[in-house]
């Protein structure tokens, strides 16, 4: 088995997966365009590469997810408590401020594509980040979760 990584927003995340199973190479992808990149890229490597079946089904809602993954042949994941494990919850927690600190810096639609950043040294946009901001859940101090008190600070507005 082999994952294709990108990194967004400063986190490695999967975009696309692909199984050996005997002579059949399967491939998964979740989006349409990201199944057609991967297949070029293979036909590039092999242009003798013969598509013997495909399916491509919209996840429309939460149920359709939780159907594909039912007949999903993967083994079942296995979920990790980040309490019992400090490595862990220190790792999740990194990960949310690396995204934190990336944000800062990314348009964001609700922003009229503005970065936070620009909209906190804009007195005209700094009403719209702080109600964005505001509907932010409050912290719990989870592993892995953003904390507007953190974003804030960050952008002077604490």
């Amino acid at each position: 088995m082999w994952f294709e990584h990108v990194i967004t927003h400063g986190t490695q995340r999967i975009r696309a997966h692909l199984e050996l199973r005997g002579d059949e190479l399967h491939v998964h992808a979740n989006s349409g365009a990201r199944f057609e990149r991967v297949l070029a890229t293979i036909r590039a490597l092999d242009p003798s590469v013969t598509v013997l079946r495909e399916t491509r089904e919209p996840a429309g809602d939460v149920r359709a997810v939780g159907r594909l993954a039912a007949r999903s042949s993967a083994a079942p994941a296995t979920f990790l408590d980040p309490a019992a494990n400090p490595a862990i919850a220190a790792a999740l927690d990194e990960m949310a401020r690396t995204y934190e600190a990336a944000w800062l810096d990314e348009p964001i639609p609700t922003l009229a594509g503005h970065t936070p950043r620009e909209c906190a040294n804009d007195p005209t946009r700094r009403p719209d980040l702080i109600r964005l901001l505001d509907s932010f859940p409050q912290d719990t101090g989870q592993p892995a979760t953003m904390s507007p008190a953190r974003l804030r600070a960050a952008l002077g507005l604490s």
